[in-house]
């Protein structure tokens, strides 16, 4: 399934890139092991290098964002009544939503680095009614990074792309969990700093 993926990809160059990662939401996609694939193209001289990035860029960009409207738009009737088709369940989506209230704004940054979750994530702060251009500011910080990064590792391993990648997997529950705990402490300092700005009231 994931090799028909990436010879679509092969054979649809960069058009075919952006539409595989922008149909994230509606297709478990190996996106990851996606823009390896493409970063180990630009390394043979199939892609080149700009174009490359911005058809990962924008397709990534195109499928968080259409997330964020379908759940802004249409809140959480669509995704309850049509999110098992999708392989979102009602259980799935609560811990989410419950995480990102939690969290806040720091969740679009690192919500994005884990798989399912990302697109959960833009769906909760669309129904959340997050503003757009605080959802682009931080969701687009990710998906520049995201998208560097592993372009550039595919482009330096060459060959070795696949064993990163089969190794990525096993050890994804750990990354995952690394990435929450990040984000925890992240979203802990923020609520001091924030509560430390906090005026304080007058002893009448």
């Amino acid at each position: 399934m994931v090799g028909n993926w990436l010879q679509w990809v092969t054979s649809h160059g960069y058009l075919g890139l952006f539409a595989v990662l922008a149909m994230g939401l509606l297709f478990p996609l190996p996106e990851g092991t996606v823009l390896l694939y493409a970063g180990y193209l630009v390394s043979r001289g199939q892609f080149a290098l700009f174009p490359t990035w911005l058809a990962a860029v924008s397709g990534c960009m195109t499928g968080i964002a259409t997330s964020y409207c379908l759940g802004r738009s249409a809140g959480f009737i669509f995704i309850k009544r049509f999110g098992h088709y999708l392989g979102i369940t009602s259980e799935r989506l609560e811990r989410t939503t419950q995480w990102f209230h939690r969290t806040g704004k720091w969740g679009l940054l690192l919500g994005f680095f884990v798989p399912v979750v990302r697109h959960l994530v833009a769906l909760v702060a669309g129904s959340s009614k997050v503003r757009f251009p605080v959802f682009v500011v931080f969701v687009g910080s990710a998906v520049l990074i995201w998208c560097s990064v592993y372009l550039g590792l595919g482009y330096f391993l060459k060959d070795g792309w696949r064993e990163f990648q089969i190794g990525f997997v096993k050890h994804r529950l750990s990354v995952a969990s690394i990435a929450v705990s990040t984000l925890m402490v992240i979203s802990f300092l923020d609520w001091r700093r924030r509560r430390k700005r906090r005026p304080s009231r007058p002893i009448e």
